[in-house]
């Protein structure tokens, strides 16, 4: 009796062991990777590398001489006009107002020369007038022997003495006249010169801007520079690759990243292009300068000539867009599409999709709702319909 027990407890497991191998099996699917179409702002950007560069003045004095003053310091912000350093210049102030001063009494000789000018000539002139009519007279009466023809002839040689004294006069103003002109044109080059070599002494802002460099010393020969950055000329120039310039235009906002500043990000706009490509490389790649001006006043203490910085240019900003990884589209010659998963019952779907743009890591499409769970780099093979197993974004570990 047990060994039928036996028998058939055997029998009994044969046949579910069997039944549990030859039994079918639900389809477990492809397994694949999936991403989900998300909503919300689609930013494109063109990356140029390049260098801080600004205007620079070297100033430098324009004589030589001995450094007396330096009013600034390396950093300092100057308005436009404001006295850097100046030269010692006693010597030459004592010249100047000397050679004033007798600029100032030739002018004073020169008016007392014309005053007695004037005062003499118009005595002549009177005493002249008077004879000249005396001598009219005279000769009225010699016609009816009122008078001597001997009075007639003094009073003419009266007439012919003022006129020669009043000729004299005159000849003697001219000569004095241009003996003082001669002296007052020497003092007044002398003072034009040393007012220019005073004016040469002081060293000034031409434009506003901040000092990069001050290299005088009070005390020593003037033989060094003061380097100033002019306010408001801090760019940079990058080299845009020629893919990226068909999508760039002046005005564009530029977010500037400094090499030596990373974690401080600038505004920038894009003020213009350059107008002659060169060539990045010997891959034959080409670049082409974009220029780039700083719209932060932080720049002025962040950004120094000669850094080098990375120029992120945005091209595009859409407000609202739904995106898609670069890996989940899809393109064949002209179609482009997504492989969509229907999570009811785990089969792909190709979904057509309209490219609206594309950065280096999403592609806002139109044709898909946000939320969308989408094949990420889909595998050769991939057939309409086919079953999937994946596991949900959300779900991966972090």
């Amino acid at each position: 009796m047990r060994t039928w027990i036996w028998i058939v407890l055997a029998v009994l497991s044969l046949g579910l062991t069997a039944y549990g191998l030859l039994r079918p099996r639900a389809e477990q699917g492809l397994p694949v990777n999936v991403v989900r179409a998300e909503e919300g702002e689609f930013v494109r950007e063109a990356r140029a590398v390049g260098v801080v560069e600004a205007q620079v003045y070297t100033l430098s004095f324009a004589r030589p001489g001995r450094v007396a003053e330096v009013r600034v310091q390396e950093g300092q912000r100057v308005p436009a006009g404001t006295l850097l350093a100046l030269l010692q210049t006693s010597e030459e102030e004592a010249r100047l107002q000397a050679a004033r001063a007798a600029l100032g009494a030739l002018q004073a000789r020169m008016a007392a020369q014309e005053a007695e000018y004037q005062s003499n000539r118009t005595r002549l002139q009177n005493q002249l007038e008077q004879a000249r009519h005396s001598l009219a007279l005279s000769r009225q009466l010699l016609a009816v022997g009122g008078v001597a023809a001997n009075e007639v002839a003094q009073l003419e040689r009266q007439v012919a003495d003022l006129e020669a004294q009043l000729a004299s006069l005159a000849r003697g103003r001219q000569s004095a006249q241009q003996e003082l002109k001669a002296q007052m044109a020497a003092r007044q080059s002398e003072v034009a010169s040393l007012e220019q070599s005073l004016a040469q002494a002081r060293l000034r802002a031409p434009v506003a801007g901040t000092v990069a460099n001050v290299g005088y010393r009070v005390g020593l020969e003037a033989s060094g520079a003061i380097r100033l950055i002019e306010a408001g000329s801090l760019r940079v120039q990058a080299r845009l690759a020629e893919a990226e310039l068909p999508w760039v235009r002046p005005g564009q906002p530029v977010r500037i990243e400094l090499d030596a500043a990373p974690e401080e990000p600038l505004e920038g706009q894009v003020e213009r292009l350059g107008v002659q490509a060169e060539l990045a490389g010997s891959g034959g790649s080409a670049v082409v300068p974009v220029f780039v001006r700083f719209l932060t006043d932080r720049a002025e203490a962040l950004a120094k000539p000669g850094l080098t910085a990375t120029a992120r240019i945005t091209t595009l900003r859409l407000a609202q867009a739904v995106r898609v990884p670069l890996e989940a589209l899809v393109e064949e010659e002209d179609q482009r599409f997504v492989w969509r998963i229907d999570p009811t019952d785990r089969r792909v779907r190709k979904q057509p999709v309209e490219l609206l743009a594309r950065n280096l890591t999403q592609a806002a499409v139109k044709g898909v709702e946000a939320g969308a769970l989408l094949v990420s780099l889909p595998p050769q093979g991939l057939k309409e319909g086919a079953k999937v197993s994946y596991r949900l974004p959300e779900e991966k570990a972090p």
